[in-house]
Order: structure tokens, then C-alpha cells, then sequence
């Protein structure tokens, strides 16, 4: 097909009350548009990655990919579209229960651009006495959803208000629970905790919340994160810009980032901004916490990567909100591995968790009071050939049309000021509420 932005789409799409997930990359060379269900699986519990892989592997196997006239072609298109809650969880909020633990889709159509060529991809049940007709219908379906292509409608902030405890008291509270984790590290039981928060949003009278203007909003600001969105058929939307990859693979190639440490951005002075990401760079705290999360991670890797790499000191990722500290890790995947492994091993990384990991679940079972569903948990896809990629759904946002809820987390070690601990959680906060957006068009009329 002619070369587009899959995300061109994406209004067509809300307006048939489609189900879809869109992707796409920091670097803009890769992006994606997954549309419809061929097949489904909802795994649950504590062995949910597993039970994934075992769906998978088999389906994966009997998946012929071929051109229009038959003939066997490779594609690195995503087949698969995975994401997952942080916990599995019995009890889920109502906010969440429509999630569970997680979920994976085998999508009807995927139109999928790669530096610079895009291609349409269709999945099929066969065999089949009906299976060319049922391609026809699907590639009419997509020829609609193109032709009602509009160009790219303007998007502004909504005047939000805030509908949780007041700021003074989230902030009190907040403040007494980082101490309360600084009181179990003293006893030697913990090293690092991450505590996260949620903040709830409603939009003026007159207008609602639109998950669609809102990705946009984010992909065009979060340029160096992985902005994704995931849109169920009743309408409720999970969506953020993550500048964490859990993991990517490619080519047996692993490829996986430790990422701790924040500092907000100087907006106004850009030597004040160096300043700011210099004294992150040599704090004994940041990168005593960076250090932390690096080996975890790396020890996680290690019963199914070889060779692994990582760099003698981390860098200083700058992106439009806040800096991270970043340590980018690589290594060849083990034979008979596969990304679901990786996955189960790296999540929850101690960049959203803590260490010791179970420890620091332990005392977020106990203390944190909020279900996370599948904020901070693992979102991606899998393609043909075992390839794929995963992020950690951080600066992300449950959306419904009178409700938005925008999550945070801050790592705490021993050495935290719990004040500044509540100031980082508030920079993390902005990076989604910054985007909240509707269609300039629509605002007055839902």
C-alpha cells in the first residue's frame, strides 16, 4: 500500500467504535496500527507469562505468511499484541476489572510502517472454504477506514481538575508512607521500594476525554519515549509515552535499558538544564539507586541471555518533562529462549518494583493502597519469527470520556528526602496531564 502514517487511521477508527492498539517508536522509524481480533487469550495468576508463551509457541508455528498471490514472504509485522497488569490480582478495582492480568491478540488487520515503506497485513483462519472472502471483507474495510482519512485535527489541553484528596493532603500522606519505607530499610529487609500514586482527572462540563487526540498529543511531545494506546470496544482506553523498554529483540539480538534517577527539566535556561542533569549524574543517591536497578536486571538476564554488556557508567536521557538517568544492556538470546522468558524474569524490574523484588512487592501489598492494574506493567507485541519488543507502561493514563486516571512512581533508597520524593511524583504526573486532549470539534457536542 502507499506509504502513510498508520496512526492516520485512527480517527475512522474511533468513530466505528473499533478495538485497536497503536504504537510507535521514539525514533518515529517504526509505528504501527493493530486492528480487530482473530484470536484472544486472558491469562491469569502468578503463571500467566508461561501460559502465554504455551498459547503462543503453537500458533506461531502453523502461521503461513504470504503476498497477495500466494507466494511465502517474511514480514517482521507484529502477529501478536501483548500487554499485562504489574500484579496478577483476584480483586481488581472497577476501575481495572475489565483488564485482569493481562491479554493477547492475534489482530485481524495491521498496517505497519518501517522506515519509510508501510505495508497492510491481514490474518486469516484456514483452512477455509470462505477465506478469500473473508480477506476481501477485511481489505474493503481497511480501503474505507483510508478513504475517511482526514488530515491531522488540532488538539489542546483540557482545563482538568483534579477529583482525588487535596494536594496537601495526597502530598502528607505520600510523605508519611516514604518514611515508612525508609523505617523497613533501616531494619536491612529492604533496599529500594517504588511507590506509586495515581491522580484522577475529570474535563470541563462541556467537554469529555478523548483517548485518541490524547496519544497524539503525547506522541508529538514525548518524542523520545514509546508512545502507545490501547483501546477496548467499550470505549475505555490505556495509553501512555514510556521512555523504558522492558526488553526488545531482533535477529536473537537482546536489548533492554536500566533506567532510575530523575531530575525535572530547566525549561528556561539551558545551562541550568545541563546543571540539573550533571548533579543527577554524580549524586551518590541517583546512582547508587541506577546501580541497583542496572544489576538486578542484568542478573535477570542471565539464565537466558550470553554476553551480556553494559556500559561502565550510565547516560543522561533528556526528555521534555524530566531527565532519567539510562543504562543501556545488550546480549544474544540463549537457544530454545524466547521474549516471553525474558519477560518473565525482567518484570517487575526494580525500576518499578524494588529489591529485594518479592520484599519490595511485600510491602507494597501492605503500604502503597492502590491497584495498579496494568500501569508500570509490560506492554508489546511479538512478531513471526520470535522478534518483538516490550515497554514498561510508565507515564501512562486510564482513560474513560469523564474520567482520567494518570499514574506515577518515584524508586526510594535509604538516603530519600521524602519532600523531593513528592515533587518527582508531581514532574511525572505533567508528562500525561500535559496531554490530556479532545478534538477541537467535538469539544461542545458529546
Amino acid at each position: 500500500m502507499a506509504d502513510m502514517d498508520p496512526w492516520d487511521l485512527l480517527e475512522p477508527l474511533q468513530a466505528d467504535g473499533v478495538r485497536l492498539m497503536a504504537w510507535s517508536s521514539p525514533d518515529g522509524s517504526q509505528s504501527f496500527v493493530a486492528i480487530g481480533e482473530v484470536s484472544e487469550f486472558r491469562p491469569q495468576g502468578q503463571g500467566r507469562f508461561e501460559e502465554s508463551k504455551s498459547w503462543w509457541t503453537p500458533i506461531v508455528s502453523t502461521i503461513k505468511t504470504t503476498d497477495p498471490d500466494g507466494r511465502a514472504v517474511t514480514s517482521n509485522a507484529p502477529l501478536c499484541l501483548a500487554g499485562f497488569a504489574f500484579r496478577a490480582d483476584a480483586n481488581r478495582s472497577d476501575a481495572w476489572s475489565a483488564w485482569g492480568d493481562g491479554a493477547l491478540c492475534v489482530p485481524e488487520i495491521v498496517v505497519w510502517r518501517s522506515h519509510g515503506q508501510t505495508q497492510a497485513n491481514f490474518t486469516i483462519r484456514t483452512p477455509s472454504p470462505s477465506h478469500e472472502g473473508t480477506l476481501k471483507s477485511l481489505q474493503d474495510k481497511l480501503e474505507d477506514w483510508v478513504t475517511r482519512v482526514q488530515p491531522a485535527y488540532q488538539t489542546h489541553s483540557i482545563e482538568a481538575t483534579e477529583t482525588d484528596t487535596t494536594p496537601e493532603d495526597a502530598s502528607r500522606l505520600w510523605q508519611e508512607r516514604v518514611r515508612a519505607a525508609q523505617e523497613k530499610m533501616a531494619t536491612g529487609h529492604l533496599q529500594k521500594v517504588v511507590l506509586a500514586r495515581s491522580a484522577a482527572f475529570v474535563p470541563s462540563q462541556t467537554q469529555r476525554f478523548d483517548p485518541l487526540a490524547t496519544a497524539r498529543s503525547l506522541r508529538e511531545r514525548q518524542t523520545r519515549s514509546t508512545t502507545f494506546l490501547i483501546r477496548r470496544k467499550d470505549g475505555q482506553a490505556f495509553l501512555g509515552s514510556s521512555p523504558e523498554v522492558l526488553v526488545r529483540l531482533e535477529k536473537g539480538r537482546v536489548e533492554t535499558v536500566a533506567l532510575a534517577g530523575t531530575r525535572r527539566r530547566a525549561q528556561e535556561s539551558e545551562v541550568e538544564d545541563v546543571a540539573l542533569g550533571t548533579a543527577m549524574l554524580e549524586s551518590i543517591k541517583d546512582r547508587t539507586e541506577q546501580d541497583l536497578v542496572a544489576t538486578a536486571i542484568v542478573d535477570a538476564l542471565r539464565p537466558h541471555v550470553s554476553d551480556i554488556e553494559v556500559p561502565q557508567k550510565p547516560e543522561v536521557i533528556s526528555l521534555p518533562d524530566v531527565q532519567h538517568l539510562r543504562t543501556a544492556i545488550q546480549g544474544t538470546l540463549c537457544d530454545n529462549s524466547t521474549i516471553f522468558d525474558l519477560v518473565a524474569q525482567l518484570h517487575p524490574t526494580p525500576a518499578v518494583g524494588g529489591l529485594p523484588r518479592q520484599a519490595a512487592l511485600n510491602w507494597l501489598d501492605d503500604h502503597e493502597q492502590l491497584d495498579r492494574g496494568w500501569y508500570a506493567g509490560p506492554i508489546g507485541w511479538i512478531g513471526a519469527h520470535g522478534n518483538g519488543e516490550f515497554v514498561v507502561a510508565i507515564r501512562s493514563v486510564l482513560m474513560g470520556p469523564e474520567v482520567a486516571s494518570a499514574f506515577a512512581g518515584c524508586g526510594l533508597i535509604a538516603d530519600s528526602v521524602p519532600e523531593d520524593e513528592w515533587e518527582e511524583s508531581q514532574i511525572k504526573l505533567q508528562t500525561v496531564r500535559q496531554g490530556l486532549a479532545v478534538e477541537d470539534h467535538m469539544g461542545m457536542d458529546r
